[in-house]
């Protein structure tokens, strides 16, 4: 871990795969607004796992793009849920840091 990782946001992000780009960035103490926005790409992918992004991508694909493809695999529906109330806390709490 990285000694400048937000800790609150740190132990949010153990309920993330460790492969998860979400994880990585806030591991690296990425920019809080780099955090959100790979949050609610990520939350947007899961809420609708069949359906596309504006751009055409299929969720799926750009799930397992973003580092979810084994734990897509080996999830069941309450994990997935789990992950999906973590990275709400995870957007809210990066965009409420980027705007101090």
């Amino acid at each position: 871990m990285n000694s400048n990782a937000h800790p609150i946001l740190t132990e949010l992000s153990r309920q993330l795969p460790d492969s998860a780009c979400t994880f990585r960035f806030i591991q690296e103490a990425a920019e809080f607004k780099e955090i959100a926005a790979q949050a609610h790409k990520d939350i947007s992918c899961l809420e609708n796992l069949e359906g596309c992004l504006e751009d055409g991508q299929s969720a799926k694909t750009v799930l397992q793009q973003s580092g979810y493809q084994e734990w897509l695999e080996g999830s069941d529906q309450d994990e997935r849920l789990r992950v999906l109330g973590a990275l709400r806390l995870i957007a809210d709490l990066s965009e409420d840091m980027a705007e101090e």
